[in-house]
């Protein structure tokens, strides 16, 4: 499922967006998901998608904030067929993401959480071309 992530799109892609590890990038990554589930014609999975690539998108920023990494964090969404998203948020962190039992009312840590209850598919893998990890999720399509 992982992808190197500023390689060329291919044609199947529907976007890519490389930003700096600031949280202020978290509200764009969110509209740009939004615009392409619209642009496809899928909007029942508008809510969903923009929900599960804040939580990934955040997660990428905070991994790299704590870890002091200052390249990019890198959005990609594809199609793989017409009523499924597939999205990549890749990062240079070190490590891989953790899931956690966050208390009931601490304000982190159900990101990974969500992805994993939500997605229709996710999963992280390591690059093979470099440091850092690609976390993914799909929406749409069946289990």
């Amino acid at each position: 499922m992982c992808r190197v992530p500023l390689a060329p799109p291919s044609p199947e892609a529907a976007f890519v967006l490389s930003f700096p590890p600031d949280p202020v990038w978290v509200r764009t990554c969110r509209e740009t998901v939004r615009a392409s589930v619209l642009a496809h014609k899928r909007p029942e999975l508008t809510d969903l998608a923009v929900l599960l690539t804040s939580e990934a998108a955040g997660n990428a920023i905070t991994a790299c904030v704590t870890a002091g990494c200052g390249r990019a964090v890198t959005l990609r969404g594809e199609w793989p067929s017409a009523d499924r998203l597939e999205v990549h948020v890749h990062d240079e962190a070190p490590g891989l993401p953790v899931g956690r039992r966050p208390d009931m009312d601490a304000e982190r840590g159900r990101g990974l959480l969500l992805i994993a209850r939500l997605a229709t598919r996710h999963g992280v893998c390591r690059e093979a071309s470099g440091p850092g990890k690609s976390l993914w999720f799909q929406v749409g399509g069946s289990r």
